[in-house]
């Protein structure tokens, strides 16, 4: 199997069991590698029945096909099972150095089956794994748990994915780390390994990525690599990074500010990409081959939360979830949210969003500070923000009901309509009536409200794929169906590959190095039905675990039109755009279910139904 290692590694932490299986030749050929192959196997490996808590719900890390490759930006893996906070389908992706070392260790991925007695972890060293006594691990959080088992081996080159207390308190929305603060997110994939007591995953290795044609694959991974060092995104991220966005957000109204009530804030260009890079910035970090450098260390040198030494800040997510969206614009403070909300393990957007959302109730009335426990939710208080983000890592107090999510608050508060959400998955902090095609990608992403699985709004801004036709139209517009669609699959392929959606390359040098590491021999029209296929693939197992048409909507708040700022009062034309949708897609009406003659000319008829 050239391009890839050709095992994985399954564990079975009820019976301490470890062995190697060959990797499924067939699924490797359909669906690339990472979310692709993690979601095939979910499939034999769960039923409607799954309990996302229990000891049946298998915990599924896989490497990209180019992950860890001579490739620019090549490190990304993906994580998955069914989540315990949505209930339904989830995967979450990572980067760093994680998924390269996975596979030079031997292995293209793990499957985590049942549930240990006690806290363990895996090493995996060179093909060889064993699992180890994690009890002196537990109550550590992610920085110390990393820097833990690297001190035990004596090498800083060790890989470590681990959980915080997040994850070993079962909070829903928990995080699985990497080093330098680097997170699988969303979806709770944290919270699964915690239920498993499974501590963190460590490993190392020098082996090498077979390919048909190496030599082939260097000269084409050479010529992607000058691609990317010469784009402008390039320059773009690697000067300011994500918040690098914050400027143009403010102008397009898609900065979520105030619980998504208001356009923006005037303090929010305290915070910016800009500001950061001119006052804090100190250096960038990178992951596994990455000629970018988009995260930013920062050094915070004055104020109450002033840092003894560089940390690394939080990226655009980070810094709108935890700052303008609770009317908080002090850098230094986001800049101490972030390390605590990592070093505990948890998601930054979902924790935010859900946190805002109290935020709004308390100011409505609707709750008061007998249902908070005695803290006053007051827009801006830093000292609450904090006691809030110890409550949910702990998962105690008023934290155990912002830890369930706003789709859970709004039932609990009878308030339908007003969590900013789809399928229980808040929507991440670009803002839909900033640009229409992210309601439609909200509304149909199978994991729920998701930026990344539809990078929509970077097209309508000229980062788009102008060899497949993805180029910049009208914000506003309700054309959007084709783009959405067409972003999806593409976005699909590129996940499954290993790729970071910063590295901007042309699609024939993707379709080269495809070609020089399998030899499959494919061509563009190939592998976007290779995207397609795990898209609708990964739709049908979010229908198994529970979605219908009724999920794909967006919440009332999400139509309430803000007249000021760079939104200008506009809303998704939803009754418009998802019907298209659904007919390009070739969805049932009723079920939102993959027609079974699409799926089965995708060759995926067996998990139709």
């Amino acid at each position: 199997m050239y391009g890839y290692m050709g095992k994985i590694l399954v564990v079975d932490l009820s019976k301490k069991e470890l062995k190697d299986e060959p990797l499924n030749e067939q699924y490797a050929r359909d669906f690339i590698g990472a979310g692709g192959i993690a979601c095939r196997y979910l499939a034999d490996l769960t039923t409607d029945k799954t309990d996302p808590m229990g000891s049946d719900n298998p915990l599924i890390f896989m490497t990209g096909l180019l992950t860890g490759t001579g490739g620019p930006s090549f490190s990304r893996w993906v994580v998955a099972a069914r989540s315990p906070y949505t209930t339904y389908y989830g995967d979450a992706n990572g980067a760093a150095h994680f998924g390269s070392e996975l596979r030079f260790a031997g292995y293209d991925g793990i499957i985590v089956k049942g549930k240990s007695d006690k806290p363990v972890y895996l090493y995996i060293k060179d093909g060889k794994a064993e699992l180890k006594d994690a009890t002196a691990l537990w109550g550590k959080n992610t920085y110390q748990t990393i820097e833990a088992i690297r001190k035990e081996y004596d090498d800083q080159r060790t890989r470590v994915a681990c959980i915080g207390q997040a994850g070993e308190n079962e909070v829903l929305f928990a995080n699985i780390m990497t080093e330098d603060g680097h997170c699988a997110g969303r979806a709770g994939m944290g919270c699964v390994m915690g239920t498993k007591k499974l501590k963190a995953i460590a490993v190392r290795g020098k082996a090498r990525i077979p390919m048909k044609d190496p030599e082939k694959f260097r000269e084409f991974a050479r010529g992607a690599m000058e691609e990317v060092k010469s784009g402008f995104v390039t320059t773009i991220m690697h000067d300011t990074g994500t918040c690098g966005w914050v400027d143009s957000g403010i102008a397009y109204g898609d900065t979520p500010t105030k619980y998504y009530t208001i356009a923006t804030m005037p303090e929010t260009t305290d915070i910016s990409g800009v500001t950061q890079s001119e006052k804090y910035q100190v250096g960038n970090t990178a992951c596994f081959g990455c000629p970018i450098g988009c995260r930013k260390v920062l050094h915070i040198k004055d104020g109450p939360f002033k840092t003894d030494k560089p940390t690394e800040g939080p990226e655009y997510e980070t810094l709108i979830a935890w700052g303008p969206q609770l009317m908080i614009a002090d850098m230094g403070a986001i800049n101490h949210f972030n390390e605590l909300i990592n070093g505990y393990g948890f998601d930054s957007i979902s924790s935010g969003s859900s946190a805002a959302f109290a935020f709004y109730l308390y100011e409505k009335g609707v709750i008061t500070s007998k249902d908070t426990g005695g803290l006053e939710l007051k827009w801006g208080d830093i000292d609450v923000a904090l006691k809030l983000i110890e409550l949910i890592a702990r998962n105690e107090g008023f934290g155990k009901i912002v830890q369930e999510g706003t789709k859970r608050m709004a039932a609990r508060y009878n308030r339908p309509g007003e969590a900013m959400q789809v399928k229980g998955l808040e929507f991440p902090m670009h803002d839909p009536r900033a640009y229409s095609c992210m309601g439609l990608a909200y509304a149909t992403s199978n994991r729920g409200a998701d930026h990344n699985k539809s990078d929509a709004y970077l097209v309508e801004n000229g980062m788009g794929n102008p060899d497949l036709g993805l180029n910049p139209g009208d914000r506003w517009g309700d054309d959007k169906a084709p783009m959405v669609v067409l972003s999806q699959d593409w976005r699909s392929l590129t996940d499954a590959l290993g790729i970071c959606h910063f590295a901007m390359m042309s699609t024939q040098s993707i379709v080269d190095m495809i070609n020089a590491s399998t030899g499959w021999g494919v061509d563009q029209d190939a592998i976007l039905k290779a995207g397609e296929r795990i898209f609708q693939m990964m739709r049908a197992m979010t229908c198994r675990f529970g979605v219908t048409s009724k999920d794909d909507v967006l919440p009332e708040i999400a139509l309430r039109p803000i007249p000021d700022g760079g939104q200008e009062g506009n809303v998704p034309n939803m009754a418009k755009m998802l019907p298209e949708y659904y007919e390009i897609r070739d969805w049932d009406k009723a079920t939102g279910k993959p027609s079974k003659d699409r799926m089965e000319k995708l060759g995926i008829g067996a998990l139709a139904g």
